[in-house]
């Protein structure tokens, strides 16, 4: 009776995928199972872009360097202009009509009548003056916060597309190693089941050769189920 060798059994069988260029293979290197992702051009382009800008942006990502602060301070300083014009605009004209009326009526500014119109509007001016400054430092914070709103929203971006390829590689090798595991069960049972033949079945002699062709082992090109079927 013969018998099924160790020969006979099967070699590992590696796995391939390619997607758009790039490739996921697995396969046994020195009795380790190995996988590697190897990356299109344009994707590869992507990611070492996307890790570049990282490793610049993120060490710096809550400084502000001198030309971030000098365009924030521009803008805050045109701000600061803006309303105080607007408030001088506001105020001036009702101090010159003050200062004209009584002029007309008294002869002069030296009155009682002329200082109390004027300290309210004096009053009135200050009060819209320091309400104002509480707007500039508002406007200095709310320039910061959207810098560091846009920075954070350009991190997310560059991590969403390193990640997006580091999960491309790891599905891609996934993918892969179900190819292989799928081809070395097939071959894994059709071994095992050659094996439960060889010791019942009266041709038994042809199981090693039977063997080889179903798995790929002979330079025979008899397809694997006409094999099985001259064998039974």
């Amino acid at each position: 009776m013969s018998k099924v060798s160790s020969s006979d059994y099967p070699s590992y069988n590696s796995g391939s995928v390619s997607i758009g260029g790039s490739t996921a293979t697995t396969g046994m290197k020195n009795g380790v199972l190995a996988s590697n992702y190897n990356m299109s051009n344009n994707e590869a382009a992507v990611y070492d872009y996307a890790l570049s800008a990282l490793s610049n942006i993120l060490p710096q990502l809550n400084t502000f360097n001198p030309g971030t602060l000098s365009s924030i301070q521009s803008e805050v300083d045109a701000y600061k202009n803006a309303g105080v014009q607007s408030i001088n605009q506001m105020y001036n004209p009702m101090i010159t009509e003050l200062q004209n009326n009584i002029a007309s009526r008294f002869g002069n500014l030296d009155n009682s009548i002329f200082a109390d119109n004027l300290g309210e509007i004096e009053s009135e001016r200050a009060g819209a003056v320091s309400s104002f400054a509480q707007d500039v430092l508002a406007k200095q914070s709310g320039l910061q916060s959207d810098e560091l709103t846009k920075r954070y929203a350009l991190v997310e971006l560059l991590s969403g597309l390193a990640n997006n390829t580091y999960d491309n590689a790891l599905s891609a090798i996934g993918t892969a190693l179900g190819s292989s595991s799928s081809a070395n069960s097939y071959n894994n049972n059709v071994y095992n089941a050659l094996s439960d033949m060889a010791s019942t079945n009266s041709k038994s002699g042809n199981t090693s050769l039977l063997l080889s062709n179903l798995l790929g082992n002979s330079g025979s090109k008899t397809s694997p189920l006409s094999s099985l079927l001259s064998f039974l």
